[in-house]
């Protein structure tokens, strides 16, 4: 596969975000479907535990497709771009502190309205515990960086050079959805005890607060990595207090209100550059 001329893009019947699509459903979906193989082989082998290396091939399998694909279009100067969007400095540090901060009021108010509906009382995880449930998590949960890649970093660029941000965000986090409709058929997953709608409406609104953030921070890829980190964190959390259909409620208000607020509105001409011209 020879790589495209540096700032250029080729041309191309299919869509690039289709082909991404595509081969990001076919490649993780192959791995879970082998893993489920082998499961059925040698039943103490566990391959979707986080113990399997196939596992974290599943999961990062969508960054890679992200990867590969936009050094196929966008050649060496598209892949420098990807990798500088990683670069922290690349937007405002209040941005790192807004986003726990909203994810751990979301959180809250979940807890708060199952527990006002189970009539028991609040249980709130003592927050001196938050930074190492991070650190593990970093460590064992492969989904920000094995997927953000390319949901964010290869999808959400291009489809926003289509579609409005709203839209964009939408089919983007449906799709996103769709991607994952296998572990709610796998017992041993987290998504086979969680309802899939309200799941959709979650991951629905991931998008939006995404997208509303690759706008506001020049494209920074690393945001999009901690909403998806903060999220399953905090749905872990609601899981285990049996909030999570609450949690992912809250989600879905909260992206709402970014959206009437204009979190989403059209972008300002630096903005629009950053839409077009995918920025480095």
């Amino acid at each position: 596969m020879k790589a495209a001329e540096p700032g250029t893009q080729r041309r191309s019947s299919v869509p690039p975000v289709r082909v991404f699509f595509v081969l990001a459903f076919v490649l993780t979906w192959s791995i879970g479907g082998f893993a489920l193989l082998v499961g059925s082989w040698f039943p103490g082998a566990q391959p979707l535990s986080t113990s399997s290396p196939l596992y974290y091939l599943a999961a990062y399998s969508v960054s890679l497709v992200g990867f590969r694909l936009t050094a196929h279009y966008d050649g060496a100067e598209g892949v420098r771009r990807l990798s500088h969007r990683l670069v922290p400095s690349r937007s405002s540090l209040s941005w790192y502190l807004i986003i726990p901060v909203a994810y751990a009021a979301i959180t809250a108010l979940a807890l708060s309205a199952a527990a006002r509906r189970d009539g028991s009382s609040l249980a709130i995880p003592p927050t001196s515990l938050a930074p190492w449930g991070l650190a593990a998590a970093i460590l064992k949960d492969p989904g920000p960086v094995g997927e953000e890649l390319g949901w964010r970093g290869f999808a959400l660029p291009r489809l926003l050079e289509r579609l409005p941000p709203l839209a964009a965000s939408i089919r983007l986090g449906l799709v996103h959805a769709a991607w994952h409709l296998p572990l709610f058929f796998i017992p041993n997953m987290p998504q086979a005890h969680v309802s899939l709608p309200w799941f959709a409406v979650g991951v629905v609104a991931i998008a939006v607060f995404d997208t509303a953030l690759y706008l506001r921070s020049d494209s920074n890829l690393l945001l999009a990595i901690l909403v998806h980190l903060l999220a399953n964190v905090c749905g872990g959390v609601a899981l285990d207090s049996r909030a999570l259909n609450d949690f992912f409620a809250t989600e879905g208000a909260a992206a709402a209100l970014v959206v009437a607020a204009g979190g989403l509105r059209a972008p300002t001409k630096r903005q629009a550059l950053v839409v077009r011209g995918r920025p480095g």
